[in-house]
C-alpha cells in the first residue's frame, strides 16, 4: 500500500488549495471560459464549488451537531473570490474542530466519517483550483503528496459509485501502468470484466503512463498535463478509462 495522508495534512491541502481557488476566481471576469470544463464560465465553476464546499460543511455540522453555517449566494460582481473564501474558512473552521474519526454522513460504504470529508474536500478543491487557474492561464501543479493521495482517492471514489453505477470500473481487461518519475509511486491498474483492479508494482500493461505524479493524476482526471507524461502503448486505453471514470 502506497503511504497517504493523514487528517491534518487534508485539512492544510484544503486550506492551501481554497485559498489558491479563491484567487483564481478573483482574478478576472466570471464569464471567461473554463478551458478543462469546456461547458463551464467561471461562475458556473464558482457556483459548483461553492455548492460543493458549503455541503460538506453542513454535513459536518450534522454529524457533529454543531448549527449549520448561513452561507450567502454568490456574488454578480468581482467579489467572487471574497465570497468563496468565506465559505473555504467555515468548511477548514468545521473540520478542524471535529475529530477526524467523528461518525457523519457520506456516500463511500464504511467511509463515513468526518477523515473522508477531508480527503475528498482536498482532491475536489486541488483539481478545480487546476481548472479556475487555467481560465486565468497558466495552472500550478498538484503537490506531489497529494496527487499520490489523489490517484488513491480515485480507486475509492469508483469503488463507492459502483452501487448505483455498476460500470463504474468495469472493462474488457484492459491494462493501464503509472509510474511517477519524481515519487516512490507505481500503479497497475486493470479494467476487469468485475470491476478495477489495483496493483502497486511495476509490470507491463496495455498503455504505460511515465510522468511526474501531478501530471499523472490530471491524465486520469481528463486534464491536459502540465509537464511530459511518456505514453507507450495502446492509447484507447485512456478512452475505456473515461467511460468508467469520468470527473
Amino acid at each position: 500500500m502506497i503511504a497517504c495522508m493523514h487528517y491534518e495534512e487534508h485539512l492544510e491541502a484544503v486550506e492551501r488549495e481554497a485559498g489558491a481557488l479563491a484567487v483564481a476566481l478573483a482574478a478576472g471576469p466570471i464569464d471567461a471560459r473554463v478551458p478543462t470544463c469546456p461547458d463551464w464560465t467561471v461562475a458556473d465553476l464558482a457556483d459548483h464549488v461553492g455548492g460543493f464546499t458549503g455541503f460538506w460543511t453542513h454535513v459536518v455540522c450534522e454529524g457533529t451537531g454543531r448549527p449549520k453555517t448561513e452561507f450567502a449566494s454568490r456574488p454578480t460582481d468581482d467579489h467572487v473570490g471574497a465570497w468563496y473564501m468565506g465559505l473555504a474558512a467555515s468548511l477548514v473552521s468545521e473540520l478542524r474542530s471535529t475529530a477526524p474519526e467523528q461518525q457523519v454522513w457520506t456516500w463511500a460504504r464504511g467511509r463515513n466519517d468526518a477523515s473522508f470529508v477531508a480527503c475528498r474536500c482536498a482532491h475536489e478543491l486541488a483539481v478545480h483550483r487546476f481548472d479556475a487557474e487555467a481560465a486565468r492561464g497558466a495552472s500550478a501543479p498538484i503537490d506531489g503528496a497529494l496527487a499520490v493521495d489523489g490517484i488513491e482517492e480515485i480507486f475509492v471514489l469508483i469503488d463507492a459509485w459502483k452501487a448505483n453505477h455498476p460500470e463504474s470500473g468495469v472493462g474488457d481487461g484492459q491494462s493501464l501502468h503509472l509510474h511517477a518519475t519524481d515519487r516512490d509511486a507505481e500503479w497497475l491498474l486493470t479494467l476487469a470484466p468485475d470491476g478495477l483492479d489495483v496493483r502497486r508494482e511495476h509490470a507491463k500493461a496495455d498503455l504505460a503512463l511515465r510522468g511526474g505524479v501531478s501530471d499523472l493524476e490530471l491524465v486520469l482526471y481528463d486534464r491536459p498535463p502540465i509537464g511530459p507524461v511518456e505514453r507507450f502503448g495502446e492509447q484507447a486505453v485512456l478512452d475505456a478509462w473515461y467511460r468508467v471514470f469520468h470527473f
